[in-house]
């Protein structure tokens, strides 16, 4: 459970009454920026929630690989219904690295679509990223001389730790951090919209600096004029009774002796007059009208996708949006359990990429998975338990893509990469290495990063170059 203080207590119950105004808040933009003086530029975080087995979509094709990799899971592999995970099955890649010898990858036939846009330079992989305090191996886990985050292989805390670089109870997350460091500057100008989520209330977002806008998922929950869900009549009594209501709602002072009180109305307020700015916004643009799937997750970023095609009439220039698909926590029947939320994630965000062409925002947008943890590369029969490093996956236009940065590591279990037991994969890109080639891209100065990621300095490398910086 998030760090509870007055203002998040203020920001929550604000998001809970109105439901379109949020207790987020995150990345921004930073027109003050020597780097960045103009142009818009967005990042938006998708969470897979429960420790996506990305070993499970980023495959081996090359023999001696692929008999490895079945020599360590052969239950998860075998268990994919009609070999969906054997090499013919597969969407190759074709990364342009130098450094891969004679290894070959590809992606799970549910990621056909993602691997169109890896080969066409449009999406990037990063592996073996993790939460780290030091650069850390096994001897040094094994001496001890290596620290360790807390409460490794936690939901709860590894997820705190990839957002906020604690486990749970942080109060603020590395995008609201961020966008507290473009606010610093005065570079945004409507700081209400500069956060904005459409799924969960996660610490990534969190801030000192601003609460971030919840825009509803489904267009027509935007005509609301807030009261209409809470007090449903007809005629001209129920119009003239919704406007005593809403102007109830928008009341900014009160006696209540109460602080809580007194900060719950102000929340209310602030709320309906942001949700009020955004509907207008929304309106004079119209919706994209492009073709998004009908889950949970396509609402979430066809919303998203709506809200930088009003990002004319909203105004920032930078803005930072946060979306969330559970379903990944696959201790077992992981062959049959992991393709659904796996196609709907990656079906989405193809979805997304076209929406953002559409609109003219592709090159200006870097959309980023973040997880838990990865699975252990032994199963268990027919699944895999929680593990610690991962690879994840940059998209946009602006992305040097075609290109797998970091480390692959071999399929050895006995290798040092991988912990003595369970074979748990041990980062080797840290969350802030990663954090910081897209906050660098975001316009961020070193010094700025530097705040906001405090122990980046332990890690060589700040720009891991999939952002078009220079690489490890």
């Amino acid at each position: 459970m998030a760090n509870y203080n007055r203002r998040r207590f203020l920001q929550a119950s604000a998001a809970g009454f109105l439901g379109a105004s949020g207790a987020l808040a995150g990345l921004g933009r930073n027109r003050a920026f020597a780097a960045q003086t103009g142009g818009y530029k967005a990042m938006v975080g998708v969470f897979f929630k429960g420790g996506v087995d990305m070993f499970d979509a980023l495959l081996p094709r090359d023999s001696a690989s692929w008999d490895a990799l079945l020599d360590l899971r052969a239950g998860v592999i075998n268990g994919h219904e009609g070999g969906t995970r054997a090499v013919d099955s597969q969407a190759a890649l074709t990364p342009s690295n130098t450094d891969l010898g004679t290894r070959r990858f590809g992606l799970a036939p549910e990621l056909a679509r993602t691997a169109e846009l890896f080969n066409s330079g449009e999406a990037a992989i990063v592996g073996n990223v993790g939460p780290l305090l030091v650069p850390t191996d096994r001897d040094g886990m094994k001496s001890g001389t290596s620290s360790l985050p807390a409460n490794l292989f936690s939901h709860n805390d590894q997820q705190s730790t990839w957002m906020a670089f604690g486990p749970e109870g942080q109060p603020a997350g590395w995008g609201g951090r961020m966008m507290d460091e473009v606010i610093r500057t005065g570079g945004v100008s409507r700081p209400e919209f500069a956060t904005i989520t459409a799924g969960s209330g996660d610490v990534f977002l969190a801030s000192g600096r601003t609460s971030t806008f919840k825009v509803p998922r489904n267009p027509e929950d935007l005509d609301v004029n807030l009261v209409r869900n809470v007090y449903q009549t007809s005629g001209n009594h129920g119009e003239a009774a919704r406007e005593k209501l809403a102007a109830y709602l928008r009341r900014t002072a009160d006696s209540s002796p109460n602080l809580f009180a007194r900060d719950v109305m102000a929340g209310q307020s602030r709320g309906l007059t942001n949700l009020q700015a955004y509907k207008e916004a929304y309106a004079s643009v119209g919706p994209l009208g492009a073709a998004f799937p009908d889950t949970r997750i396509g609402k979430q970023l066809e919303a998203v996708a709506n809200a930088i095609h009003a990002r004319g009439a909203i105004g920032n220039t930078r803005q930072v949006f946060y979306v969330d698909q559970g379903g990944f926590d696959t201790h077992d029947q992981q062959g049959t359990k992991i393709g659904g939320p796996l196609s709907q994630v990656f079906d989405a965000i193809a979805a997304f990429r076209d929406a953002m062409i559409a609109t003219g925002a592709w090159d200006d947008v870097c959309l980023f998975t973040m997880s838990d943890f990865g699975r252990t590369m032994t199963d268990n029969g027919d699944g895999t338990d929680h593990g610690w490093g991962n690879h994840h996956f940059v998209f946009g236009g602006s992305v040097a893509g075609g290109r797998i940065y970091g480390q692959m590591p071999e399929l050895d279990a006995n290798s040092p990469r991988f912990t003595e037991q369970r074979a748990r994969l041990i980062p080797t890109i840290s969350v802030e290495q990663y954090a910081a080639t897209i906050g660098s891209w975001f316009g961020l100065d070193n010094t700025e990063i530097d705040r906001v990621l405090p122990n980046l300095s332990r890690f060589d490398g700040r720009d891991l170059g999939f952002m078009g910086g220079s690489a490890v």
